[in-house]
């Protein structure tokens, strides 16, 4: 039988001891008292002589647990026990067999024993500390942990696992400083430096992981985990010069490794270096014709310059090679909607979603497409669908309010909808605007101004909502302020006919 527990424990220091280990035979004070003399005088102290058949016991117990016999073992321990209870050393034995046999509880009560013998004998205290750990209980781990931590002040290993408790237990201060404190001490121990590195981000103090990482890096200059894990967290921290820089040093290390390139790729299509994105991943779709990343993130590249026929024509190609991929046909269907093509939009996202019923993103657009075109039981139906699978997605809920509000239908829906959008993201602009038009279609004008002027306030420069000010402040006769703002709208908008038309009329 195997030990169930997580380190083996091993029997042959106490056998084979040699004969020391009859006089080192450790022992409670005020235990029960082994067989000794009659006589009643008082005598100088003498050495602690032991019971012979707690010995026998204690010996066969030995044998049978170096043999996996941990059932007979323990039965043997408890015979000795009937004879000596003062003997740490067979508490001990007796722990580790009922951790053995997989009973913890008696294994721990066993080991407690052993260190109200021998408080001093640090193996009894870890296997407990272990146990503990292992079995949830932490709280009494982190106590005994700490006892050992201060006996072994320079043990790592020990500094470790007292570590390990103080995270399991939401100490993550008291990890960190254990960590840096372990490396300090020794600076070879990077793998401290890693912990440390972990911890930061679970504290989500990424200045402070940067700080670990470069040291890691500057240390172990060659190590490609290290050095990835540094470009993620630049690009955590939107620093993606620095992801960049840092991924060619990956590729340069492992030049013949392909995902290392595709993530340079990747990288460079998110950053501003738009030349060397470009340059970058024309060469790789020649190089790999079949790297599907590639494409994608040459097509996002184009969308993110606003270069739409552009990424249209290269879908297009895209589309040649990868027929009816969800993901190119989600891009083409963008483009066409950005250029407010929205008649050619719609086909390629249908066929999107027909491929991925459930995929959040096309429901999206296609319900907004929908909304564009004037299907509105197409796109109430779709949104009424995202909303049920995705309750809390406000995206949805802010355009689902919006349209029923531009439309003047199921208002009160419609607010019940914007409200919990904002209750997720309560200075979003957008959602801002969305209340306050609601409220303009139901006649509340001072209290849509309210929320319409929040939302400037937060984003300035959106015609639409300077537009919703100058038809608010029309309602409440403020016709030179409407004018103002229709202008301002204007001048964001030029091509904008309604708001050319509102400045001739109104």
């Amino acid at each position: 039988m195997q030990s169930s527990i997580k380190r083996p424990f091993s029997f042959l220091p106490i056998l084979f001891g040699a004969l020391p280990f009859l006089s080192s035979f450790s022992n409670c004070a005020g235990g029960k008292p082994a067989i000794s003399s009659t006589s009643t005088e008082i005598a100088s102290p003498q050495p602690k002589s032991y019971d012979s058949q707690a010995l026998e016991h204690f010996m066969a117990g030995e044998s049978f647990a170096l043999q996996g016999d941990y059932a007979m073992a323990a039965l043997e321990y408890q015979d000795a026990l009937q004879y000596d209870t003062t003997s740490a050393t067979i508490y001990l034995s007796l722990g580790k067999t009922y951790l053995n046999l997989g009973k913890f509880d008696r294994g721990a009560a066993a080991l407690k024993k052993a260190i109200q013998c021998n408080s001093s004998d640090p193996e009894a205290r870890e296997i407990l500390a272990q146990v503990l750990f292992l079995t949830g209980k932490t709280k009494e781990a982190q106590r005994e942990y700490e006892i050992l931590a201060r006996e072994r002040p320079n043990d790592p290993e020990i500094q470790f696992q007292i570590a390990a408790i103080y995270l399991k237990n939401n100490q993550p201060d008291r990890a960190l400083k254990i960590y840096t404190t372990v490396f300090s001490t020794d600076s070879s121990r990077l793998d401290a430096l890693e912990k440390a590195t972990e911890v930061a981000f679970i504290q989500k103090d990424f200045k402070q992981a940067a700080k670990f990482f470069d040291i890691l890096i500057k240390r172990a200059p060659d190590n490609i985990d290290y050095i990835k894990g540094r470009a993620n967290l630049a690009i955590m921290n939107g620093d993606l010069n620095t992801a960049i820089d840092l991924s060619k040093q990956v590729l340069a290390l492992d030049p013949q490794n392909f995902a290392n390139r595709e993530r340079l790729g990747d990288i460079l299509s998110r950053s501003d270096r738009f030349e060397e994105a470009d340059s970058y991943l024309q060469m790789m779709i020649e190089s790999y014709p079949d790297s599907l990343n590639s494409y994608e993130n040459l097509a996002m590249l184009f969308i993110r310059q606003e270069r739409y026929s552009d990424a249209i024509d290269f879908l297009r190609i895209a589309l040649e090679k990868f027929t009816n991929s969800p993901i190119f046909l989600m891009l083409q269907g963008s483009c066409y909607f950005s250029l407010k093509n929205y008649a050619l939009a719609e086909p390629p996202l249908a066929t999107a979603l027909q491929a991925v019923p459930k995929n959040i993103q096309a429901q999206h657009m296609l319900a907004n497409v929908w909304d564009a075109v004037g299907k509105y039981d197409l796109a109430d139906s779709l949104y009424n669908e995202i909303i049920r699978d995705n309750p809390d997605d406000d995206v949805a809920l802010n355009n689902h309010a919006y349209s029923l509000a531009v439309r003047g239908v199921s208002l009160k829906k419609a607010l019940n909808m914007i409200s919990r959008a904002l209750q997720k993201e309560p200075e979003n602009s957008s959602y801002l605007d969305t209340k306050g038009w609601i409220l303009y279609k139901l006649g509340k004008f001072q209290e849509a101004l309210q929320w319409v002027e929040k939302s400037l306030g937060t984003e300035n420069e959106n015609s639409e909502v300077l537009e919703h000010l100058g038809d608010i402040h029309q309602s409440l006769g403020n016709r030179e302020k409407a004018q103002e703002f229709y202008e301002r709208a204007l001048k964001i908008d030029s091509e904008n006919e309604r708001l050319k038309q509102k400045l001739v009329t109104e």
